[in-house]
């Protein structure tokens, strides 16, 4: 478990890590759920069956209609999901940023940690866009339009949020004497 007062622990380099690949593959995950939703929603529409002595429904397509096609009309919900999911990791990492400026060293290690993992986002993005280049892909991820801008240009999305992640972090260390505590002024 995360220990909320001290975000700057050992796993914290790790959590960083785990959010950009969660990034990454949120919108695999997110496309593919829609893609099955979308499929079993048009497999579902050309079956029907007649339901004998049911008072309420009489068909498939009515049985269906009271019970799985409201579900399956939930599925524009997984694109803001994805779009909501990326913002949420991106406040996550700006605050860990923020909270490293509190050690210098922690900051330095963080910078190595930031250039390493654009280095590793240019490669997820070349996998990206290999993956894309497959017509079953394209259209289970052609919806989120969001996901595909930013993983397209996923080592730019990460340098600029590294980037300001590190200028967070600058900033914490460079704190006025106004806004710390005067217990910070014992040396």
């Amino acid at each position: 478990m995360i220990d909320v007062n001290n975000i700057v622990s050992k796993g914290s380099i790790f959590i960083l890590i785990i959010s950009f690949v969660l990034i990454a593959v949120s919108g695999l995950f997110f496309g593919v759920t829609y893609f099955f939703m979308d499929e079993i929603n048009t497999a579902m529409l050309g079956a029907d069956c007649v339901i004998e002595d049911n008072v309420i429904v009489s068909s498939c397509q009515e049985l269906w209609g009271l019970a799985l096609y409201p579900f399956l009309a939930l599925k524009e919900i997984l694109i803001w999901a994805s779009f909501f999911f990326i913002f949420s990791l991106v406040a996550g990492l700006l605050i860990f940023g923020y909270q490293s400026g509190t050690r210098p060293t922690l900051l330095g290690i963080l910078v190595i940690v930031e250039i390493l993992i654009t280095y590793g986002s240019l490669h997820i993005a070349n996998i990206y866009i290999i993956l894309i280049s497959n017509d079953i892909m394209r259209s289970m991820l052609s919806d989120f339009t969001v996901y595909n801008k930013i993983i397209i240009n996923f080592p730019w999305f990460v340098f600029i949020v590294s980037l300001f992640s590190i200028a967070l972090g600058v900033v914490n260390w460079q704190r006025t004497v106004v806004n710390s505590p005067k217990s910070d002024l014992n040396f």
